[in-house]
């Protein structure tokens, strides 16, 4: 019996948790159930709040906040949109269970008489404000034009008056005493469209597209409304306070979204008219920033980030802009031109302002980026950044917000180079700037890093002129944030187009030459096999072709070149010619400076001509010096005239006007634009006639003068067509005359290069068969010449040189012969090596202080100079890092000196020696 008990009992237990569980999972359903729960809607008609769209979905500001309200919430929201006339129509749907929720309901008022039963959200969902509204036709009405204001007739409904401060604002703005009183809201607007009054009174949710508003006043909070007894009232305001904490500029950006014109302060009385006379504005920006703002040469139109805003600016103000290109090195200059209205983009800082300019609010905001090799580590705070020198908005946010080392550079492509070149550690610019240049192939080895936030606010820079940056900066607020992204997401998409043509086969470059790999193996090939006999005759004939084309060039320019070199040889020959005829030792010692002041100008032509590339890239420099100015002329005068008597012309010089002093000049470049010159006019002159050079100087100040030079002749002239490319190098002109007189075509090119150089001008007056009058200008420093002696003594003391000792390595017998006579024409002792092995031996088993400098020539047996230099000064002698080593080598170009430094030498000499420039340069080495 007892077993049958305890059977019975176990079943009970097995039954009764049996039971409990199924509770427990039915339970758990119910509330899985009841999770999603279903509320019904209601909505005013309100445009923007909620409306349907295209497809028959709701749509709106309200719609949005509900459904960012069921994210943060198991509530889901089933709407229901019912129109209605007025809030006591609503409430009266939400009174009887016809609604679960109306929105928006603004705080409640104190002589609500609605009674406790409604329970408003702890929380806002949107903010409003009252408002004096009128028709939008009404154009002798404007905001905040209180006096016009103050004499309008205005509707207002008795709820709305008894708002809190509603009467003291009222009575502020003097419209208190002409209220017109009404029921309700829609009275009010009835009586407005049937022009019995001029405006009226309301919450803004009730502005049409019709109306526009002339005073903003009374801020209020926009509620939703359930009944007290609702369940889920609670759960609601829960989301909704979580909604506000985890996104807290979502309202003001949903507002901003479907009432931009409600958040924004509309045009003033004094912005209106302003904007009527200036229809048009002027806007200086860049014309190659991409994708900020450029030029697009296929459209003719300027595009970009920063013009697609502004058009939006412009649409919103009613106004145009004439965009052109900024050609100042500070953009800020622009605006000394009276037809640039504004200038853009340039920094906008809060507490900055540039000189005398207003700058606008923010048009564009992006971040300062770097550019940096991949592999660079984090910036610190010595880093040294490139920026662009033209963008000089970059440069001010750099400058105000960093401490790094800034290094201009010319353009993107500069500082790019530079970044790759590990010459500058990063390269700053705005994010999209940045994000465009990296669209580049040639910069893939490149990466954008964000090492600090810098923010970077591009504005607009204006005349001291307060109503156009009023209006402006309210044209900027009414681009709606929707707007900005579409449009830098529109700016920032790179189409294949949009790459150069370098770009494009760049990112192809394997394609491409695989491609045309196989064409021309396939052309090869079938060319081959339908007529090789012919392919192999032509290919004879077009290499007998080129090779006769390639002589003829070069015979051409051989021809060419001996033009240049003839004439300081013409004088070499011919005073050498004279020297040796004469017994006049007198007559002797002129010839020999005449052949040498003939021989260095010789040198100096040729390397003019070796050098045509460096002129034609501005890379040749000007070494200037004071020189006798009537010497100067005189010498350029004995070596001209000789050569004129060749031409059978008379050089007539008048140098009356002219004066002696000292002058700064390069004496070899001055020298070879008026020998160059006068040299055409001989060389294109009848024989029999003359050649006119004069010369004037006029003082300027105290030191420095204007130079007035004058060359003319009587020969043939030239054409007015030729006038037109006489410097472009080569040029020539073919006539009967012309062609019987050979040249390079380059003499004229190298003069105005050189001209342009100085900082001079030069002009030609021509006409065929009348002659040529060639006119230059300069203006000089220049010195008195005792002053200038005494400066020179004191520089040039040649007694330090007597006594020393010096290793000549040397391979050529004259080279060395000329050297060592020259040395101890100085009173210095010599001792010769003829190759590099043998300078290396003398100097390393000699003691201290056996040699005091070593001239080493580069190119020699066993060791060439740069060898036996680097062994030198490794070696364990005590002096092998301090004693002077000075090349003097024919190598004459910029590589060759960069070399011989790199080697360990101190000074770099070039062959034919200059005995000056030899000896002031032993004299600064020795004199130490």
């Amino acid at each position: 019996m007892k077993n049958e008990l305890r059977k019975f009992m176990y079943s009970i237990i097995v039954l009764m948790m049996f039971l409990g569980i199924s509770l427990f999972y039915s339970d758990t359903a119910s509330a899985n159930e009841s999770s999603i729960v279903k509320l019904k809607v209601g909505f005013y008609q309100l445009d923007n709040f909620f409306d349907y769209d295209s497809s028959g979905n709701e749509c709106g500001y309200g719609v949005d906040y509900l459904n960012e309200i069921s994210k943060f919430s198991s509530i889901h929201f089933e709407y229901s949109y019912i129109r209605v006339r007025s809030w006591e129509d609503l409430s009266k749907f939400l009174e009887s269970g016809k609604l679960d929720i109306i929105m928006p309901v603004s705080e409640p008022l104190k002589t609500s008489s609605t009674g406790s039963h409604f329970s408003y959200t702890t929380e806002d969902i949107m903010t409003t404000y009252h408002s004096i509204m009128t028709k939008k036709k009404r154009g002798d009405l404007f905001y905040g034009d209180y006096e016009s204001i103050g004499k309008m007739k205005i509707a207002i409904t008795k709820e709305a008056f008894e708002y809190t401060g509603m009467k003291s604002y009222l009575k502020s703005i003097k419209v208190y005493d002409d209220l017109i009183y009404f029921d309700n809201y829609n009275e009010c607007k009835e009586a407005l469209d049937e022009d019995k009054v001029d405006g009226l009174i309301s919450n803004v949710m009730d502005l049409t597209s019709d109306m526009k508003i002339l005073s903003k006043f009374s801020v209020t909070h926009n509620y939703i409304v359930m009944k007290e007894i609702n369940p889920y009232y609670k759960d609601l305001n829960k989301a909704l306070t979580e909604l506000k904490l985890a996104e807290p500029t979502f309202q003001t950006d949903l507002t901003k979204k479907y009432f931009p014109d409600r958040v924004y302060t509309p045009l003033g009385k004094y912005e209106i008219n302003y904007l009527k006379h200036n229809k048009t504005l002027n806007v200086a920006t860049y014309a190659d920033y991409r994708p900020i703002s450029y030029y697009d040469k296929k459209s003719h139109k300027y595009k970009g980030i920063a013009i697609d805003l502004m058009d939006e600016v412009a649409e919103n103000l009613g106004i145009k802009f004439n965009y052109f290109s900024i050609d100042t090195e500070n953009p800020y200059d622009m605006l000394e031109n009276t037809k640039t209205d504004i200038v853009m983009p340039v920094y906008v800082d809060n507490v900055m302002f540039y000189k005398k300019y207003f700058m606008t609010k923010s048009l564009l905001n992006s971040n300062i980026n770097y550019i940096t090799r991949s592999n660079h580590s984090e910036l610190g705070s010595s880093a040294r950044i490139a920026v662009v020198k033209k963008y000089k908005y970059v440069y001010d946010c750099i400058m105000k917000k960093t401490e790094y080392n800034i290094i201009e550079y010319n353009s993107v492509d500069d500082a790019c180079d530079a970044v790759n070149d590990g010459a500058v550690d990063a390269f700053a610019t705005g994010t999209y700037v940045a994000k465009a240049i990296l669209q580049s192939p040639r910069y893939k080895q490149l990466d954008i890093k964000e090492f600090d936030e810098v923010a970077l606010p591009c504005g607009l820079a204006i005349h001291n002129d307060s109503i156009l940056e009023s209006a402006l900066n309210k044209g900027i607020k009414l681009v709606t944030e929707e707007e900005r992204r579409s449009i830098i997401n529109k700016d920032t998409v790179y189409n294949w187009s949009d790459l150069s043509l370098y770009d494009k086969f760049y990112s192809y470059s394997d394609i491409i030459a695989f491609i045309l790999l196989i064409v021309i193996f396939t052309w090869v090939a079938v060319s081959m096999y339908i007529n090789n006999k012919k392919k192999m005759i032509a290919q004879i004939q077009q290499k007998s072709d080129e090779a006769i084309k390639a002589s003829r060039a070069k015979t051409d320019f051989l021809s060419r070149m001996s033009h240049e070199i003839r004439t300081p040889m013409n004088a070499i020959l011919g005073m050498a010619e004279i020297g040796q005829s004469s017994n006049d030792i007198n007559k002797k010692d002129e010839c020999i400076d005449q052949i040498v002041e003939s021989g260095n100008f010789l040198l100096q032509i040729i390397n003019d001509i070796l050098d045509m590339n460096k002129i034609e890239q501005n890379k040749i420099e000007l070494n200037e010096e004071y020189v006798d100015s009537m010497k100067f002329v005189g010498s350029i005068e004995q070596m001209l005239k000789a050569n004129a008597k060749n031409y059978d012309v008379e050089l007539r010089t008048d140098f009356s006007r002219y004066r002696s002093f000292l002058i700064k000049i390069d004496p070899v470049r001055t020298k070879q634009i008026y020998v160059n010159i006068i040299n055409n006019a001989l060389k294109f002159s009848d024989k029999g006639s003359f050649v006119e050079w004069n010369m004037g100087a006029e003082d300027i100040g105290e030191n420095r003068v204007h130079i007035h030079c004058e060359i003319k002749d009587y020969g043939c002239g030239m054409s007015k067509e030729f006038q037109k490319k006489m410097f472009v190098p080569f040029e020539q002109e073919y006539n009967e005359f012309t062609n019987k007189v050979q040249g390079t075509g380059l003499g004229l090119t190298i003069v105005k290069n050189l001209v342009d150089m100085m900082g001079g001008t030069i002009e030609c007056q021509s006409e065929p068969m009348k002659g040529t009058t060639f006119i230059i200008d300069f203006e000089r420093d220049i010195q008195n010449i005792d002053e200038e002696k005494d400066n020179l003594e004191e520089k040039t003391d040649e007694s330090i040189l007597e006594g020393k000792n010096v290793l000549l390595a040397e391979d050529n017998d004259i080279n060395a012969a000329v050297a060592m006579e020259i040395l101890k024409a100085h009173g210095m002792n010599v001792e010769w090596a003829k190759d590099g092995q043998e300078v290396v031996d003398k100097y390393l088993r000699s003691v201290k202080g056996e040699y005091d400098i070593i001239l080493m020539d580069v190119r020699m047996p066993k060791l060439d100079g740069m060898q036996a230099t680097k062994i030198i000064r490794n070696s364990s002698h005590e002096e092998a890092k301090d004693i002077p080593i000075v090349a003097m080598t024919a190598d004459a170009f910029d590589e060759d000196i960069k070399r011989t430094m790199q080697a360990g030498m101190n000074e770099h000499l070039t062959k034919p020696i200059d005995i000056k420039v030899l000896i002031s340069t032993l004299i600064s080495l020795l004199d130490k």
